[in-house]
């Protein structure tokens, strides 16, 4: 998968055939997997085996013990179970191994750009103007290709993905609307996103060509992209409605393959985003480069499509740690694990990114004295600024409606730096995320515990912590260590609105 999964359950294929039913926690950069008595298994590199894993002398690389699950009693083994690398060990793999590396997508690159501007005029202010927030406000439309193979025929129907992707009111496969009403609902209507479907396009080789696992991923993915967008170029489709840059480079190309996933982890067709070798022309100024491809199997889930399609239309960055040494936001935002929590009704976007792409009805600047009420779902958020990058930003967050899956309820409080990076958990002046739920009972799961993706205490509210200031545990201190001013107390329980004031 290309989002982040927990604990979700995966069956891969040993080189006999036989299969291997294994629990995964990572995503398309870095994963570890367990057998499913618990004890981690590896890829053995000479055998492409996974086998049960032991940790290295230094703690930095899982090993293959040399035993199949399911052929030795691993109590034999003297292992450990859920065995992991050391946390500085796993970011360096994302970084110095990863197959798909982070931060060459076009998506990337205009982050990259925005924030490379943000932070010069945070140190020259007077000499560089601040750049401007890239709102996705208005239309826009993508692109969503259907791809069969000779042997194995599409089962879900054009029309079905059509409507998956556009139409108002949508329940089909039990999903909680269509991909257009969950952007339009997060962005309360200021947001109208389609894609342009096309019929199936069947692959000129079967499956087994492109899921070869001896050949590295993303090369045969690519191949097949390219041959679907040459079919389709060669046929005179008409591309001139995709919603394009600055640059004129498509936003988003989203893949659809018939069948089931077949490979395993970071294997052949198995699902993931990123983009092709050279930019495809799909007329005299527009080309495609940024994609994400995933498999269809027997129905079409909203989770990893809005997911994805916020990198592709709104530039929004992930927040989870790559490495997989902690849990980001958990479960409090599309961006994170709350795209999967529950893949037919996945949690909404965070009030930090809301306020980014302009979908905010209202923005209140919180001043000593205020009494103020916060309504669920209504994009009404409340700020506290130190400058243009580090703030607060608070919302009212219900387990119900598109939040239905949400570990907890109350008032989210949300600590933002634009130039952190959810990378970064440390939770220093120096290291520290870009985006931080301040989680109410203090414990700090979220950067500290990469199993916890949030639970009942993360959210302020009257029957646990009621109040939020300079001398509370969590306390509202900048990343400096400085005194924010923020002191918010008699937060009222959780509820279509919660109240609360200010000192």
């Amino acid at each position: 998968m290309s989002t982040p999964f927990h604990g979700e359950e995966f069956t891969f294929r040993q080189p006999d055939g036989s299969a291997l039913t294994v629990r995964g926690w990572g995503n398309q950069y870095h994963a570890v997997f367990e057998a499913q008595n618990g004890y981690t298994v590896v890829e053995n590199p000479a055998t492409n085996y996974y086998m049960y894993a032991k940790l290295s002398a230094d703690a930095e690389q899982l090993e293959s013990a040399g035993a199949r699950p399911r052929q030795v009693a691993v109590q034999a083994l003297g292992l450990d179970p859920g065995l992991r690398v050391k946390p500085e060990a796993a970011r360096a793999s994302v970084r110095d191994n990863a197959i798909l590396k982070p931060g060459t997508s076009r998506w990337e690159q205009r982050r990259k750009q925005y924030k490379a501007d943000l932070r010069a005029h945070s140190l020259a202010p007077a000499m560089m103007p601040a750049p401007p927030k890239r709102e996705t406000v208005g239309d826009f439309v993508g692109l969503c290709l259907l791809i069969d193979f000779p042997d194995v025929p599409g089962t879900i129907t054009q029309q079905q993905v059509s409507d998956f992707c556009n139409q108002p009111g949508y329940s089909g496969f039990g999903n909680h609307g269509s991909v257009y009403d969950y952007f339009f609902d997060n962005s309360a209507g200021r947001m109208r996103y389609t894609n342009l479907v096309t019929p199936y396009y069947t692959a000129r080789q079967p499956r087994d060509y492109y899921t070869n696992e001896k050949i590295r991923q993303p090369q045969r993915a690519r191949e097949l992209i390219k041959e679907a967008l040459d079919h389709f170029k060669a046929q005179g489709f008409d591309f001139s409605t995709l919603s394009t840059d600055e640059q004129e480079y498509v936003y988003a190309t989203n893949v659809f393959y018939a069948g089931k996933r077949v490979n395993n982890w970071a294997k052949g067709l198995w699902p993931h985003s990123f983009h092709l070798l050279t930019p495809y022309k799909l007329g005299p100024e527009t080309c495609s480069f940024d994609y994400q491809i995933t498999d269809m199997d027997k129905e079409l889930s909203l989770g990893t499509f809005c997911h994805e399609n916020g990198h592709l239309i709104c530039d929004f960055p992930d927040l989870y740690d790559y490495g997989a040494e902690s849990s980001g936001v958990g479960s409090f935002c599309l961006m994170c694990t709350g795209a999967n929590v529950d893949k037919k009704n996945p949690t909404q976007v965070n009030a930090y990114l809301k306020y980014r792409a302009g979908w905010a009805t209202s923005t209140v600047r919180l001043d000593p004295g205020m009494s103020a009420a916060a309504a669920a779902e209504k994009n009404q958020f409340y700020i506290h600024r130190k400058s243009a990058t580090e703030y607060f930003i608070i919302e009212n967050r219900q387990a119900s409606g598109r939040d239905l899956a949400l570990p907890a309820q109350g008032l989210a409080i949300w600590h933002i730096d634009e130039l952190g990076d959810n990378q970064n958990e440390q939770m220093t002046a120096e290291r520290h995320y870009e985006c931080s739920l301040v989680q109410a009972d203090g414990l700090c799961d979220l950067e500290r515990d990469s199993s916890n993706r949030g639970d009942a205490g993360d959210l302020f509210a009257a029957a646990g912590n009621n109040q939020f200031g300079p001398d509370t545990l969590p306390d509202s201190q900048w990343w400096s260590g400085a005194q924010s001013g923020l002191h918010l107390v008699q937060i009222g329980a959780p509820g279509p609105t919660v109240s609360f004031r200010t000192l």
